[in-house]
């Protein structure tokens, strides 16, 4: 009889936890609501606002890049003006002419690589 009754309340047990288990497992997904008129209006404000800004820094780019001074052309006075270029440098940037990228000026040994930090966005090879 002892044996029936553990049975009996080990089976009750068991049920009991699995229906409390069950809920716990899986909840149902909820439906995403639409968005609405203001929130697309935003999304799209904010689409807009990124893509002036991509244009306005490729815009730039393009300016700076046109402004740049070019190592092949440009004259010695020219080349003394961009900051830390010395007499010495400006003769080596034209006698190692021509340079196929700005970056000849650290890899043929003209400036060093500090300089060049601050003079990359200021010259160009074209």
């Amino acid at each position: 009889m002892i044996n029936k009754t553990v049975k009996a309340i080990a089976t009750v047990l068991l049920v009991a936890a699995s229906a409390l288990w069950a809920p716990a497992q899986e909840e149902p997904e909820r439906p995403k609501k639409p968005a609405t008129k203001m929130e697309k209006a935003a999304k799209e404000a904010r689409a807009k606002a990124a893509e002036k800004k991509r244009q306005a820094k490729a815009k730039a780019d393009t300016e700076a890049k046109a402004k740049a001074l070019d190592l092949n052309r440009a004259s010695k006075e020219e080349l003394k003006k961009l900051p830390g270029v010395t007499d010495t440098m400006a003769d080596a940037i034209i006698a190692k002419r021509p340079h196929h990228s700005k970056l000849d000026l650290v890899t043929k040994g003209i400036v060093p690589a500090g300089l060049y930090e601050g003079l990359k966005t200021k010259v160009a090879a074209k």
